[in-house]
């Protein structure tokens, strides 16, 4: 991930200090089309409880 790394869903930068080619903990990598996305931590959290949403209740 060359220079600044931002949310790929709401733009958020990485915090200052973050090592390159890094993501605080709570942050998500993901791999889209070939190429490495990061995600915040809202939007994980938001992006998990969407998809534990779509399960049906027998898994639970």
């Amino acid at each position: 991930m060359a220079g600044t790394t931002v949310c790929a869903v709401c733009g958020t930068p990485v915090p200052p200090g973050t090592p390159q080619g890094q993501v605080p903990l709570g942050w998500a990598l993901g791999t889209e089309r070939g190429r490495t996305t990061a995600t915040c931590e809202r939007c994980t959290r938001e992006n998990a409880r969407s998809i534990e949403a779509k399960l049906d209740p027998e898994w639970w």
